[in-house]
């Protein structure tokens, strides 16, 4: 039985090696654009949480054209986790703490996938997943929902 993490995102174009390029535009909290840090690919551990995630970072303004995409890992998957007690009191706030971290775990190699805690809801965890590691050309991506569409009520 593979580990199913879930992403909401455009279908357009997709493939398992074009997930990670939005994250060579714009840095997240758990990593950096190159030259100073490298790709990833982030989704949630929870369809709500995703719904969470993109709503936050839309600026209120409802994303059209997307899908709901389910990514199962690899039964064998080497993954990695930071827990919340680990993390500085102010890690929400600090997101050169976190990219730092971010950065470290992406340059080891070390595992497919981080697994962190949701700055929206941190008893929530969304995962990193490092395209570059062995493990990830095994990744497939289902689209489970296309179009797929927010509650008007959280817009």
């Amino acid at each position: 039985m593979s580990i199913a993490v879930w992403r909401i995102g455009s279908t357009k174009g997709l493939t398992l090696s074009t997930l990670w390029l939005g994250s060579t535009f714009e840095s997240g909290r758990w990593h950096r654009t190159p030259p100073e840090g490298q790709p990833v690919v982030y989704a949630g551990g929870s369809r709500a949480l995703c719904q969470l995630e993109k709503r936050v970072h839309c600026n209120g303004v409802q994303p059209l054209n997307q899908a709901l995409l389910r990514l199962d890992l690899p039964d064998d998957a080497v993954l990695m986790d930071i827990r919340e007690a680990g993390l500085p009191d102010n890690w929400r706030a600090d997101e050169l703490w976190t990219q730092s971290a971010g950065i470290t775990w992406r340059a080891s190699g070390a595992s497919l996938g981080l697994w962190v805690p949701s700055a929206v809801e941190p008893d929530e965890s969304n995962i990193l997943l490092n395209p570059d590691h062995p493990q990830y050309a095994a990744v497939t991506i289902t689209v489970e929902r296309n179009p797929f569409r927010f509650d008007k009520r959280m817009f």
